[in-house]
């Protein structure tokens, strides 16, 4: 089941949510001092609108060499009295001074809004939609996105008067709610040598579930519906399909004639189709003590998505959460969001 299936959107960070591990400051000593002045580090909600307060400009690598060429040329008109040469210098220099204004202009006034993200399970990709909207009648060209933990910076362009939507692509590490890091827009347009940048940290969060156990284990019997006896969550009337053995598998499903016939050197379980389901109880205490923390709530969430995609009506036991019988895609949303931030405050 994809993560985009789950239709759940990405809530705004609460002041006190965990950072995402890696997420420390980075980038070049001037940034990180400027993230010292008090109050700009903190999430920000809503629009983000860059003006002469929050864009910062300083000279790249090439205009540090463009600067020591420009005084060489001073020096040298200076030292043998050469009028062209004035001319030539003050020339060039009037070039870089214009740049610095056309570098400047390229990140002013343009208004930064946060997107939303869809639920991913742990060792998926998190994509984080973010717009960026320009209401002026310049055209902004070679802009960068970056933030700590993306394998490259995002690059775009956003045409006068328009919005362009930005994808973050950040690795879910770890179950629970995963906030968005700061983020850096910078832009060296038109000739290289000025680099303006502005940081933003958005208000914005994405839920990572629990990584599904696989080979997944098969589900618990079924209460039926009517209260008086009980069937099995996979059904015993059709065999459906063949799979690696897991634990905690009833030796009454191996399927000892296919391991025969094929010589295989691992036990193959096998899967039924049809029965009457009935409904089902997925409870913590019911699972091996010998499991830890983590490999319970992965075996949880292969359940519930399996009960789901069985069409199985279903509830949720968890030690201090319990999610009333139901089925449909706001139920298995609501069990998701419990395994994922199950223990989330004492971690």
């Amino acid at each position: 089941m994809s993560a985009a299936s789950q239709g759940l959107d990405a809530r705004a960070a609460a002041p006190d949510a965990a950072p995402v591990p890696g997420a420390a400051a980075s980038g070049p000593l001037y940034q990180r001092l400027i993230e010292l002045i008090p109050g700009r580090s903190r999430p920000r909600a809503g629009d983000y609108r860059l003006t002469r307060r929050n864009v910062f400009m300083l000279p790249t690598r090439a205009g540090l060499l463009f600067a020591g060429v420009v005084l060489t040329m001073l020096v040298t008109a200076l030292n043998y009295q050469l009028s062209l040469g004035y001319a030539l210098t003050f020339l060039v220099a009037s070039i870089a001074i214009v740049g610095m204004l056309h570098t400047f202009r390229n990140l002013a006034m343009l208004t930064l809004r946060p997107g939303r993200a869809e639920p991913v399970f742990a060792g998926q990709i998190a994509e984080f939609t973010l717009i960026a909207r320009n209401e002026t009648k310049l055209e902004r060209f070679a802009l960068s996105l970056n933030a700590a933990g993306m394998a490259q910076p995002e690059y775009f362009d956003v045409a006068a008067g328009a919005e362009h939507f930005v994808t973050i692509a950040l690795p879910a590490r770890r179950r629970g709610w995963m906030p968005l890091p700061k983020l850096t827009l910078t832009t060296t347009y038109p000739i290289g040598i000025w680099r303006a940048w502005a940081r933003w940290h958005p208000a914005l969060r994405v839920l990572v579930h629990p990584q599904p156990e696989t080979p997944a284990a098969p589900l618990p019997a079924c209460v039926a519906a009517s209260g008086e006896g009980s069937a099995r969550g996979q059904g015993h009337e059709d065999i459906a399909a063949l799979r690696p053995y897991a634990a905690g598998d009833s030796p009454r499903l191996i399927a000892w004639k296919a391991i025969a016939r094929t010589a295989s050197d691992g036990l193959i379980t096998k899967q039924f189709d049809g029965g009457h389901l009935g409904e089902l109880t997925l409870e913590w205490s019911m699972l091996p003590t010998s499991m830890d923390t983590e490999a319970r709530l992965s075996r949880l969430t292969r359940w519930v998505l399996d009960a789901d995609a069985a069409g199985v009506r279903y509830a949720l036991a968890l030690p201090g959460v319990r999610i009333p019988t139901d089925t449909g895609a706001p139920h298995r949303a609501r069990c998701l969001e419990a395994l994922a931030t199950f223990g989330e405050r004492s971690r």
